[in-house]
């Protein structure tokens, strides 16, 4: 059964020339259904929100805006967190608990998903990260209510 997705407060629409930019800064090219999505979601946070790492259950707060002219964008949350990411992973969305969903491009251009654990990159950044999924389309189909709020 596959929920549909709403995106709840997404920041102004970005256009090609915009996101163009960002991947050049980066090095990277963002995969298609991800900018198809966030062209108009940007920075919008996706209901239903929760998702499932083997039995543990995650949350997808929201997409972290792609505009420079936000102060927290992908551009400073890839720098702020530099040295504790494993190089090929870049943050596109985070969780309430100071977590990050990446793009890892470590084996090819197109990347996976992984879920980044703050605590983990610490200590350990290759292990800090856990691969959930292929696409961002897939992660996007994982999403689904809580089971908090089935109660």
């Amino acid at each position: 059964m596959t929920t549909e997705v709403s995106w709840l407060f997404p920041k102004r629409p970005l256009d090609t020339e915009e996101i163009k930019s960002i991947e050049q800064q980066l090095g990277i090219i963002f995969p298609k259904d991800y900018v198809d999505c966030v062209k108009q979601n940007n920075g919008g946070q996706p209901d239903p929100d929760t998702f499932y790492v083997g039995d543990r259950e995650a949350v997808f707060s929201s997409l972290i805006p792609l505009n420079q002219e936000e102060s927290r964008n992908v551009l400073t949350v890839k720098r702020k967190l530099a040295e504790r990411l494993p190089e090929g992973v870049v943050p596109f969305a985070d969780d309430p608990f100071g977590n990050y969903l990446c793009f890892d491009y470590r084996r090819n251009q197109e990347p996976k998903i992984g879920i980044w654990d703050h605590e983990r990159g610490v200590s350990d950044k290759e292990k800090a990260l856990t691969l959930i999924c292929d696409t961002f389309t897939e992660l996007v189909g994982m999403l689904t209510k809580s089971d908090s709020e089935h109660m």
